[in-house]
């Protein structure tokens, strides 16, 4: 109760016992009629302050509460002191080409107190803005994850990007992707190698203990070591193509003029062989990609894709494009035999092939350029909810709109 509630209270106690001493004073003079007006208004009095009591009793007291300028600047370092104790650093993009290390791990990775410098600036992001940062991103000697986010307020909106080192597991994923590619090498250099040796062996066993046909027995030994080293350079000449694909180069294209493109070279190349392809309509859209390299990636899919679905009547082949939040994903189907389970996590190794003739390079190299555009290559399991399943198999390559 307030002071200005209790002196109330106080006063209407003191008025209620003075119109009591005045009502007995009257009793006591004879002076009934007055009596019974100050014993009314006593009643009355009193009845008033009971009512004011359960008021005052039922009332809460506001809180008191520190001024606006301590309670904001309180929000704002526990704000602070919790964005610090982040181990991963914490990147504001405040729409003036600045980018604002926020956190302590931020401060702590780029060197600065506060503002990235513009080698650093352009160095992490090579001159693109913030928001346009897509995983991996390699910073110094560490891999980095990039989520991120929007902050929109009255004063207009800022990007927010949290990079989440995964360093360890990049390395744990190149260490098994170098053991892979080392088998695969090893296995197809000893295929091709060890029929050289033996055919040259033979010739040259052929030549030095001579006798009739020998010459032309060691001639056709020599033949087949010949076109086994052929060969043996073709497939040297396509992991050299793996190891030297260029950076791409990303550019705005249109999305329905580029895909013309693909269909023309994909009918000109199978419709002879009797190979459909679908293509419906795609988005509505402008995407920033290699366009030449690009086309190599689902250039090569469509290829695997027509030649898989020869290996039953009637063959076809379907490419769709849908767009996925800020991603675009090319889908390539087929209508042939598909993918074992047993091989599904081996065909976009470099050089793993089922096909006779097959090198093995097509779906490696697609992925190695759909990773050169912050994207990747999956092969898809069967989807039993499409309209028109080829029944084949479905892969999709996907990248950063």
């Amino acid at each position: 109760m307030g002071s200005k509630a209790l002196a109330l209270r106080l006063l209407a106690q003191a008025s209620i016992f003075a119109l009591g001493v005045l009502a007995w004073l009257s009793v006591a003079h004879g002076l009934y009629a007055t009596a019974l007006l100050c014993a009314l208004a006593g009643a009355a009095l009193a009845l008033d302050l009971v009512q004011k009591l359960g008021t005052w009793r039922t009332a809460r007291p506001a809180p008191i509460q520190a001024g606006t300028g301590f309670a904001t600047e309180l929000n704002r370092r526990r704000l602070e002191l919790l964005l610090d104790q982040t181990p991963s650093p914490i990147l504001l993009g405040a729409g003036d080409d600045r980018i604002i290390a926020a956190n302590r791990a931020a401060r702590r990775a780029f060197d600065t107190p506060r503002v990235l410098s513009d080698a650093a600036r352009l160095a992490l992001t090579g001159g693109r803005p913030l928001a346009d940062l897509a995983s991996p991103v390699r910073w110094r000697d560490a891999s980095y994850a990039v989520s991120r986010a929007e902050i929109v307020d009255d004063g207009g909106h800022a990007d927010l990007v949290v990079l989440t080192d995964m360093t360890a597991d990049v390395r744990a994923a190149e260490a098994a992707a170098l053991r892979d590619l080392l088998r695969v090498l090893n296995h197809e250099l000893m295929n091709a190698l060890t029929p050289v040796a033996s055919m040259s062996r033979s010739a040259l066993d052929l030549l030095r203990d001579g006798g009739p046909g020998a010459a032309g027995r060691a001639i056709s030994a020599l033949e087949r070591a010949v076109a086994r080293t052929e060969g043996l350079q073709d497939f040297i000449a396509t992991y050299r193509t793996l190891t030297r694909l260029p950076p791409p180069s990303p550019r705005v294209v249109d999305l329905a003029a580029w895909l013309d493109v693909a269909r023309g070279s994909f009918r000109a190349q199978w419709g002879d062989r009797g190979v459909a392809l679908d293509c419906p309509p795609p988005p509505d859209a402008e995407i920033r990609i290699d366009a030449d390299q690009m086309w190599l990636a689902v250039g090569n899919l469509l290829n695997n894709a027509a030649e898989a679905a020869l290996e039953r009547p009637d063959p076809r082949v379907r490419l769709g494009v849908q767009r996925v939040g800020t991603e675009i994903r090319f889908v390539v189907e087929d209508s042939g035999p598909g993918v074992s389970p047993d091989h599904a996590d081996q065909v976009c190794l470099p050089f793993f092939t089922t096909k006779a003739t097959g090198s093995g390079v097509g779906l490696s190299l697609a992925r190695q350029i759909a990773q050169g555009h912050g994207g990747a290559l999956a092969l898809l399991p069967a989807a039993p909810g499409l309209d028109a399943p080829l029944g084949g198999a479905r892969f999709c390559l996907s990248v950063p709109c």
